[in-house]
């Protein structure tokens, strides 16, 4: 059975009404939007539903979106959603401020980005995965130096460390050339255990200053690398009938607790684009019923993270879209209102079909 253009233009109806009300859509409900008769439409909803894009959760109730129905929506049925100024200036205000602040700025995007829509948002600082370019030690005291590590990305990073044992300029040498020796061009994931060996033979006899220094590496790897989830807005899951479920809730917060999950479902992103994920598409990762939608933000050309929201699937797709690539274009490219982007009346925001 093939998705016509009548078909097509019933089923974005059905998505457009379920994302607004929230209850099952008939015929009758569709009848002011097309110059049919609620028969014709009735049998083309029960075609959708036997194609897999609508479904009835009751017996004589009306329909509702598939996952497969809203990722036709989103992908070749939504209209674009026209910002209001009023949304921009929100957007605008953030990414103006606070460029160089990439990861309060994504909490704080988090933050706007919630408002803007009215979902709950959240900001994925993903781990940077540098790799150290060369090592620096310098001498302050018998048990005081300070280690520089430079990385590739351009970042620096240092720790002043106090020893146990005197130290002195000489040993100070070998342990910054068995550093540049053994860690540098590796990711901390790229650290084995004969890296490891490795540098231990080359720092000789002093092993309980080489598993000082481990340790102190690691933490400096550690303290940049992590990966953070900030989500903001929580209460906004509680007023969606969707999530009416507490149980439903805690799903989706463990999911964001636990950074493995949440970051297998940020790695789904493609680069410059706002991705869609479905509950039912992402199994063991999200839970059944819930849209998430995010943008990977890069800032020089590296991607850092991603923002997005989380929602039922019935969620306001244009608007959330609208707002999360406006966000992104204007970090990105350090713009702050770029013109080829789309805004809509001064006092509210519209879409376009």
């Amino acid at each position: 059975m093939e998705l016509n253009e009548r078909k097509r233009a019933i089923l974005r109806s059905v998505v457009d009404a379920y994302i607004q009300t929230g209850e099952p859509v008939g015929s009758k409900y569709l009848a002011t939007d097309f110059n049919i008769s609620s028969a014709t439409i009735r049998n083309e909803m029960s075609d959708l539903e036997e194609m897999g894009y609508l479904e009835q959760p009751h017996t004589s109730a009306g329909r509702v979106p598939t996952a497969k129905g809203y990722r036709t929506y989103v992908e070749n049925l939504m209209g674009r959603y026209y910002l209001a100024m009023e949304e921009v200036e929100v957007l605008d205000e953030v990414i103006e401020h606070k460029l160089n602040e990439i990861t309060k700025l994504m909490e704080e995007a988090s933050h706007a980005i919630g408002e803007v829509t009215n979902y709950t948002s959240f900001a994925f600082i993903g781990g940077s995965g540098s790799e150290a370019q060369r090592y620096e030690a310098v001498y302050i005291s018998e048990t005081d130096f300070l280690l520089i590590m430079i990385c590739k990305d351009g970042s620096v990073r240092s720790r002043q460390v106090k020893t146990q044992e005197p130290i002195n300029a000489e040993l100070l040498e070998t342990a910054k050339s068995a550093l540049n020796k053994c860690f540098t061009n590796v990711t901390l994931d790229q650290i084995n255990l004969n890296i490891v060996l490795e540098f231990e033979a080359a720092m000789g006899e002093h092993k309980s200053f080489a598993t000082m220094l481990l340790r102190v590496v690691n933490e400096m790897f550690n303290s940049y690398d992590s990966e953070k989830v900030h989500i903001d807005g929580v209460t906004k899951l509680l007023s969606h009938p969707e999530f009416f479920n507490v149980a439903k809730v805690q799903s989706v917060l463990s999911m964001i607790e636990e950074r493995k999950r949440f970051s297998e479902l940020m790695k789904k992103a493609v680069p410059g684009q706002t991705s869609i994920v479905f509950g039912e598409e992402a199994e063991g990762i999200a839970p059944p019923g819930t849209g998430f939608v995010f943008h990977p933000i890069s800032v020089g050309g590296k991607v850092v993270g991603a923002i997005g929201v989380i929602g039922p699937k019935r969620m306001d797709y244009k608007k959330v879209i609208a707002s999360l690539d406006y966000f992104a274009e204007g970090l990105t490219k350090g713009n702050v209102i770029n013109t080829d982007l789309l805004i809509g009346e001064p006092t509210h925001g519209r879409t376009e079909d």
